[in-house]
């Protein structure tokens, strides 16, 4: 049995939450509609393959890849665990910092929001949490 450290642990629990999030909006682009809340243009045909590809399938493969590295680190040793789960926590805290810098710049289309507070937090935490076996073998 493999003996993981408190930090993998976190990002394992993270990538899993992440690649259910994912298979949710792949499986049912309504819901990641209503999740992220935007709605495909009218204008232009194929808007639902995007909640599917963007916010379903790219969603679910990059935290299952952290998954991956997590059970086969015996394997792939941990080097590979800290870039798969570094990689998927900078995805997180790139939409930490588009959304804050859009609640500061964007105010006047109403993005100061409690919801966007929250996922804020959120997404805040997500990043923290896949990145804590790069973080942890920092600090030593």
């Amino acid at each position: 049995m493999i003996d993981f450290s408190a930090p993998w642990i976190i990002a394992g629990l993270a990538a899993l939450l992440g690649t259910a999030m994912g298979l949710g909006a792949l499986i049912m682009p309504r819901w990641g509609q209503s999740v992220v809340r935007l709605m495909p243009d009218p204008r232009w045909q194929g808007g639902w393959a995007e909640f599917r590809a963007s916010y379903g399938g790219a969603l679910c493969l990059l935290h299952a890849a952290v998954l991956l590295t997590l059970i086969m680190s015996f394997q792939a040793g941990a080097g590979a665990v800290m870039g798969a789960s570094f990689a998927a926590s900078l995805y997180w805290l790139g939409m930490v910092i588009g959304r804050a810098l859009s609640m500061i710049t964007d105010a006047e289309h109403e993005t100061r929001t409690s919801y966007n507070a929250m996922a804020l937090g959120f997404e805040l935490v997500m990043a923290g949490a896949l990145g804590a076996p790069f973080l942890s073998h920092l600090g030593g």
